[in-house]
Order: C-alpha cells, then sequence, then structure tokens
C-alpha cells in the first residue's frame, strides 16, 4: 500500500512538472507587451487555451488528491490499535 501512495505522488510530481514545462507561456506575455507589433486579444488567448488548461490542472488535482488520501489512509491504517504491521 506505501508502494502504491508512492508511485501516486511520484507521478503527480512529474505531471505536474510537466504541466509547468508544457503550458504555452510564450503566448501569455503577448496579451500584455506587444512583440513585432502584435498584441493578442487576452479573449481569445484564454478561449484558445481555456480546454488544455483546464483539462491539465484538473489532471493534476485529481493526482494531487489522490496521492494526499492514499498517505493519509496509510498512516490511518498504521496508527490503527492491533494493525498488523505492513510489510516495507
Amino acid at each position: 500500500m506505501r508502494t502504491l501512495a508512492v508511485v501516486r505522488v511520484v507521478v503527480f510530481v512529474l505531471l505536474l512538472a510537466y504541466t509547468l514545462w508544457a503550458m504555452p507561456w510564450k503566448y501569455l506575455d503577448l496579451v500584455f507587451f506587444p512583440r513585432d507589433g502584435v498584441l493578442l486579444a487576452t479573449g481569445d488567448v484564454l478561449k484558445a487555451m481555456k480546454t488544455l488548461i483546464v483539462a491539465t490542472w484538473l489532471g493534476v488535482a485529481w493526482i494531487g488528491v489522490d496521492s494526499y488520501l492514499g498517505f493519509a489512509l496509510q498512516k490511518k491504517r498504521d496508527a490503527a490499535p492491533g494493525a498488523p504491521k505492513a510489510a516495507k
């Protein structure tokens, strides 16, 4: 059970790192600062990226909550009186 919780945390960290790396940050500066006279409208940029951003952050949040609950459940099981000690 502990191994599964650790795997969930590792997947969460990797997905979070990939999300931050893959976010289209290069387009967000065009909303506020023109490049070569081009300034994108905020609404157009957010509309184009909304689905990607929402889906990615929901995935990250889901795995984060799953990881937290996995460790909380493991801690509760370990603290239960009379519970057999889990093999590590």
